[in-house]
């Protein structure tokens, strides 16, 4: 087979490419093999996807928090919702 354009080969009936990635995953910093989709997007993984949706829902909680009460009220959110200790 030959590499396309991002050195990532590309395995068409499932829509996705095949490559190597350097970076750090499950704490050793190595070339790794992963997944890309047709159009060169990495695919995350589970840890990965779960620590970007942590990070969206510390940037909306941080935007809620600088809402007065009567404002989160009108959004229907309960002002005690948005605790330190809620955030699991």
């Amino acid at each position: 087979m030959t590499p396309n354009e991002r050195g990532n080969y590309l395995i068409a009936p499932l829509a996705v490419e095949l490559g190597i990635w350097q970076g750090r995953y499950q704490n050793a910093d190595l070339p790794w093999l992963r997944w890309w989709d047709a159009q060169g997007n990495l695919l995350l993984t589970g840890e990965e996807r779960a620590e970007v949706e942590r990070h969206k829902r510390e940037t909306i909680v941080e935007k809620l928090r600088s809402l007065s009460p009567e404002q989160l009220d009108a959004l229907g959110i309960d002002p005690k919702m948005l605790d330190e200790n809620s955030e699991q």
